[in-house]
């Protein structure tokens, strides 16, 4: 004989008992797996890792002066400011003066310059004797009386001769005697003056005889 309770029943219901004992059973494993999956990432992966530190790099790559203490960015200098700088970035070119030359005073050979020496001294001859100096030089002259007895020697030129009085000047030893322009009115520093008409220059002999 068969004793009771020992053989599974034979509606199934031992089958069933352990069908659910298998599912619970992985179940828990599963359940024990994922618990202990959560654990190692939170202390074996990401817990106690430390932090890697943030950059404080600029991305840009400009660097920033104050971050420097040694920077001192409280005024800019400006190094191309100068003595003598000007506002004006363009320079300005120095003003360029020409000097004048004056013109050179034109000569002509002696034997075409007409003078005439006019005694205002007194001395008789004093006057063609002076003339003689001229005409030896080459020039055309003569000898006249002046107007009156002036006190200083002079002489006298028709405009564009003011280069050969010099040089008649020079040739009766009166070198410092400076030349003046012919008057109009010949009668004040000659007696008869159309004696000179047509003549270049007037050399009047005065009493401090410069001019002989």
């Amino acid at each position: 004989m068969t004793a009771p309770g020992r053989y599974a029943a034979a509606d199934g219901s031992l089958a069933r008992s352990g069908g659910n004992a298998a599912a619970r059973g992985s179940a828990l494993i599963l359940l024990a797996v994922v618990i202990g999956f959560v654990l190692l990432w939170k202390g074996g992966v990401g817990g106690d890792s430390a932090a890697a530190p943030e950059s404080t790099a600029d991305p840009t790559g400009v660097v920033d002066p104050g971050a420097d203490d040694n920077v001192d960015t409280s005024e800019p200098i400006d190094v191309g400011a100068g003595e003598g700088a000007t506002d004006d970035a363009t320079a300005v070119e120095p003003e360029v003066t020409v000097p004048v030359v004056p013109d050179t005073p034109v000569t002509r050979p002696v034997a075409e310059v007409k003078a005439a020496v006019a005694n205002g001294v007194g001395v008789s001859g004093l006057a063609g004797t002076q003339s003689q100096l001229l005409q030896t030089a080459g020039y055309t002259s003569i000898g006249i009386n002046a107007a009156g007895e002036p006190p200083t020697s002079a002489i006298y030129f028709a405009a564009g001769y003011e280069a050969d009085a010099a040089g008649i000047a020079t040739e009766l030893g009166g070198a410092a005697v400076v030349p003046q322009p012919m008057p109009t009115d010949l009668s004040t520093i000659v007696k008869t003056p159309s004696e000179v008409d047509g003549f270049h220059v007037i050399v009047v002999l005065g009493a401090d005889r410069t001019l002989g």
